[in-house]
C-alpha cells in the first residue's frame, strides 16, 4: 500500500503545483485540468479497489476494507456541500470550489488513515486552507504598512477606514439598539434549538448536531446571503413564541437543564459574534484594502470582481431590479458590465468610479492546506495550541 500511496502522491503534487500555476498566471484554473485531476482519482481509485478484491482473495496481506470506499463517499459528499457553500456565499469562484473537491476527495487515498475521516475531514482541511491565507496576508498588510513612507499615518488611515467600515456593517441608526437585541435573541433560539436536538438526538444525528464548529462553518460563510433573517419580524415572530413554550415546557419537564442550556447557546452566540467579527468583518476590510482598485466605466472588463462593499451596494439598490442576484466571484458577465458603466455615465459626479477587486489567486491556499494536512495531519488550530 505504501508504494501506491508515494507514487499517487507525487502524481498528485505535479498535478496540483500545475494548477498553481495556471491560476498565479492567469487566476484561472482550467477546466481540462480539473476533468484531469477527476480521472486521476478514478484511476487510483480503480487500483486500490483492486487491491482490496486481492486482499479478500487472500493474494496480498495489505489492503483496504471495503469499508473503507462508503466512507470516502461520505466524505465526498460533505466536501461538496462545504465547496457549494463556499462557491454560493461568493468566497470561491466555480473553479476553485471544484479544485477544493479533488483535492479533498484525494486525502484519504493517499493516506487513508488522516485525522478526522470521514466526517471532519473537509472541516480540518478548510482551517488550514483559511487559516494559512489568513496569516499570509494579514502579516503582508501589516508589513507593508511599517515598510510605507510613514507607518503612523498609514495605520491612522486604516484605523479611520475600519471604523467607517464598522459602521456601516453594524447598521447604526434609529432603533439600532433594538434590531441588535433581536438579532442576539434570534441567533441564540438556534443555537438553542442545536442544543436541544444534541440532546434528543440518537446515533450519527446526536454527533451531527453536537458539533457547534459544523454550524458555525455553514452559518459563517453564508452569512452574506441568510444573515439578514434573523433580523426579520417573522424570525422574531418565531423565537418570541419558542422561547414562551421553551420556558414553559422546561419549567415542567427539564427544569434542571433549562438555564444549563440556556447559557451554553449564548456563549456560542458570543464565540460565533467573535468569529464573525474577527474572521469575516476585519478579515474581508484588510485583505480588500489592500488589493481594490477603482476603475471608470472604460476600464471595466467582463471577469472583473466588485469589492465587497461596492458588491453589497449594488445588490441592494433597487435601480439595478436584481440584475447583480447571481454576482459570484466568478466576475461580472457582460451584460452586468454594461448596466454599471450605464449607472456610473448617469451619475452627478465627476470622474465616476467602482471597486474591483484585483484577482487574488486562491489555488495556492488551497493546495497549501493540503500539504498542511498531509504532512501534519492536523489542523492549524491544533498546531498552534
Amino acid at each position: 500500500m505504501k508504494t501506491e500511496a508515494y507514487l499517487f502522491l507525487a502524481i498528485f503534487l505535479v498535478w496540483g503545483i500545475s494548477i498553481v500555476k495556471d491560476d498565479l498566471d492567469s487566476s484561472k484554473i482550467p477546466n481540462k485540468k480539473i476533468i484531469l485531476g477527476a480521472r486521476m482519482l478514478g484511476l487510483f481509485l480503480a487500483i486500490l479497489a483492486a487491491l482490496s478484491f486481492a486482499g479478500y482473495q487472500g493474494r496480498i496481506p495489505v489492503f483496504l476494507k471495503w469499508d473503507f470506499y462508503p466512507l470516502w463517499g461520505l466524505h465526498i459528499l460533505w466536501s461538496a456541500a462545504a465547496a457549494i457553500v463556499l462557491w454560493y456565499s461568493e468566497i470561491w469562484p466555480a473553479g476553485d470550489a471544484k479544485f477544493f473537491i479533488i483535492i479533498a476527495a484525494a486525502l484519504p487515498l493517499i493516506n487513508p488513515r488522516i485525522n478526522n475521516f470521514p466526517n471532519y475531514l473537509f472541516l480540518s482541511l478548510l482551517i488550514n486552507i483559511f487559516v494559512s491565507a489568513a496569516l499570509f496576508s494579514v502579516g503582508g498588510f501589516i508589513a507593508s504598512g511599517f515598510y510605507s513612507a510613514s507607518p503612523s499615518d498609514f495605520f491612522k488611515e486604516v484605523w479611520a477606514g475600519l471604523k467607517k467600515h464598522f459602521s456601516s456593517f453594524s447598521g447604526r441608526g434609529a432603533g439600532g439598539e433594538l434590531l441588535a437585541a433581536a438579532y442576539l435573541a434570534n441567533i441564540t433560539f438556534l443555537f438553542l434549538l442545536q442544543q436541544i436536538f444534541s440532546l434528543e438526538a440518537r446515533g450519527f444525528l446526536s454527533r451531527f448536531f453536537s458539533r457547534t464548529d459544523i454550524l458555525f462553518f455553514f452559518l459563517f460563510f453564508l452569512w452574506d446571503k441568510i444573515g439578514g433573517v434573523f433580523r426579520s419580524k417573522k424570525w422574531l415572530y418565531i423565537t418570541a413564541v419558542f422561547y414562551a413554550v421553551y420556558f414553559l415546557m422546561g419549567y415542567f419537564f427539564f427544569y434542571d437543564r433549562l438555564l444549563a442550556l440556556l447559557v451554553i447557546a449564548i456563549t456560542n452566540v458570543f464565540k460565533f459574534s467573535m468569529l464573525l467579527f474577527f474572521g469575516r468583518f476585519m478579515l474581508e476590510f484588510l485583505m480588500e484594502k489592500k488589493d481594490t482598485v477603482y476603475l471608470t466605466p472604460s476600464e471595466l472588463r467582463p471577469g472583473m470582481v466588485l469589492s465587497s462593499k461596492d458588491a453589497r451596494m449594488v445588490k441592494e439598490n433597487p435601480v439595478f431590479e436584481g440584475a447583480f442576484d447571481d454576482c459570484f466571484r466568478d466576475g461580472l458577465d457582460g451584460e452586468q458590465i454594461d448596466i454599471i458603466k450605464d449607472w456610473l455615465s448617469k451619475l452627478a459626479v465627476q470622474d465616476p468610479r467602482i471597486g474591483v477587486v484585483k484577482g487574488r489567486p486562491f489555488a495556492l491556499w488551497i493546495f497549501a492546506g493540503a500539504l498542511i494536512s498531509i504532512v501534519f495531519d492536523k489542523n492549524l488550530i491544533n498546531l498552534l495550541k
